[in-house]
């Protein structure tokens, strides 16, 4: 059940945006053990205009609320209110994100334990697929009255509360709550305050150290819950039990999605060499394979990036940190597909190869094998490796939008190669400014080719060459 001291509360604004909207109406309810006690609502002074959308929505209009106290003054008799209690909403980081930047505009900390009860419907209706404030009313037959106003909204969800209190049982009610409710443990140089101003956007993370050592750069669709996952296990991962021991500061950079921050975590982790993160890593210079039976080579060259003039897309094969691990991935292929260490520029000499001798070969190096059988075999072999030809005609502009902040991120890529980029929508400029590298570079190429064979919604591809 719910054991303990809960405000129930629901807000209206004037957008969504917590860090430049404000609060238009505040609706609570307290309830002690799971009995209701006293309820509290009123509208606010913004102190800046609604919008109309808005106003449509919540019914709430510019001249309603111009002879209404502002948020500082009720701020002190607001916190008697809420203090102690756990704050239980529907989608609670909305409320609580505005609440708290309210509150810290007045000098006053808030941070409170938090209940979200859409996650507790999803916990007890998982067969369910809506859990919106709507869908909670329609399906258990709710009793509810005008929707988008502060105190409807909060006797909505005070009474799905009820409701759940009546149809489980206490036990599997107060172990859902316990869990949700649950914080995670965080290193000692971080506090709730730094956790609850990350965003939950697409972008990257950067943990540092003493002397802003960077120890840790990631990236993630919610930057926000990532950062959290670091701090939640159990500190089995070796990597988040150093990161925990040695973190005190946390920086962030939003994104317009996927796309944006994977290309600024591949960049970050090669420029500020941070200590945990062992792929993607700057290399001096990286190896391939050449390969092109119809032209040449012959037999396959192990080749560095470098020593093409223009790296010859469509014939190159794999990128590599040294010569050794190329020549390794063509040993390898030869004992799984019995092709000649001859053939594949591993042996020179006379005779057979030491792999026929074996037995493993199919024997093209003593005319067992037609030259072109080993040569289709090798392709097959190679293939999951091919550095593939651009699929364009030209250079293309790849634009990413967020759908929830109205960031804009355009990306211009040719050959593979990240040549240029320009961002829309950014309230502040981000010390983490994302630079193309403007020559082919293998993690921009892994990135670009999953993103071009499964575009997603939120990016656009404009050919720039018509």
């Amino acid at each position: 059940m719910f054991s303990g001291d809960f405000v129930f509360l629901d807000l209206e604004t004037t957008g969504a945006t917590a860090g430049t909207d404000r609060i238009t109406e505040i609706g609570l309810i307290s309830v002690k053990d799971g009995k209701y006690e006293n309820e509290w609502q009123t509208l606010i002074n913004p102190l800046r205009s609604i919008p109309n959308n808005i106003q449509l929505i919540t019914g709430i209009s510019n001249e309603m609320v111009e002879n209404k106290p502002t948020f500082e003054e009720i701020s002190d008799g607001l916190i008697k209110r809420l203090e102690g209690k756990i704050l239980v909403a529907h989608n609670v980081r909305f409320d609580y994100a505005f609440l708290r930047n309210e509150f810290k505009s007045c000098g006053i900390k808030y941070a409170p334990k938090r209940l979200c009860t859409v996650k507790l419907s999803r916990l007890l209706y998982p067969e369910e697929r809506k859990h919106g404030l709507d869908s909670i009313i329609k399906r258990l037959k709710l009793t509810s009255g005008v929707r988008h106003r502060a105190m409807t909204d909060t006797q909505a969800i005070w009474d799905f509360a009820q409701y759940i209190q009546k149809k489980f049982e206490p036990s599997l009610i107060s172990s859902s709550i316990k869990r949700l409710i649950k914080e995670p443990s965080l290193p000692n140089g971080i506090d709730q305050e730094t956790i609850d101003s990350i965003p939950a956007c697409p972008g990257i993370y950067i943990f540092k150290g003493e002397n802003d050592c960077v120890l840790y750069v990631g990236k993630s669709k919610n930057i926000r819950s990532r950062v959290i996952s670091h701090f939640s296990g159990d500190h089995s991962n070796k990597k988040d039990l150093k990161i925990n021991q040695n973190i005190n500061k946390i920086d962030w950079c939003e994104s317009a999605g996927e796309l944006g921050a994977l290309m600024l975590e591949s960049q970050l982790v090669k420029t500020l060499s941070p200590i945990f993160n062992r792929q993607l890593r700057q290399r001096e210079d990286s190896f391939t394979i050449h390969w092109d039976p119809i032209d040449q080579p012959k037999t396959p060259l192990i080749k560095t990036l470098s020593s093409f003039e223009e790296i010859p897309f469509g014939t190159i094969y794999g990128i590599f940190a040294t010569h050794k691990q190329a020549s390794k991935t063509l040993k390898d292929l030869a004992k799984v597909h019995n092709l000649c260490l001859k053939k594949l520029g591993l042996e020179s000499g006379e005779g057979p190869c030491f792999s026929h001798q074996l037995g493993n070969c199919k024997g093209v190096c003593v005319n067992r094998e037609p030259n072109l059988n080993h040569a289709m075999r090798l392709s097959m072999a190679l293939n999951r490796y091919l550095i593939p030809n651009w699929p364009f005609e030209g250079a293309v502009l790849l634009v990413e939008k967020s759908q929830l902040s109205g960031l804009i991120e355009k990306h211009t890529v040719n050959n593979w190669t990240h040549l240029d980029y320009k961002i829309e929508g950014q309230n502040e400029p981000s010390e983490y400014r994302l630079s193309p590298p403007t020559k082919f570079d293998h993690d921009t190429f892994q990135i670009l080719r999953k993103l071009i064979s499964k575009p997603t919604s939120d990016i656009t591809i404009i050919p720039q060459n018509l």
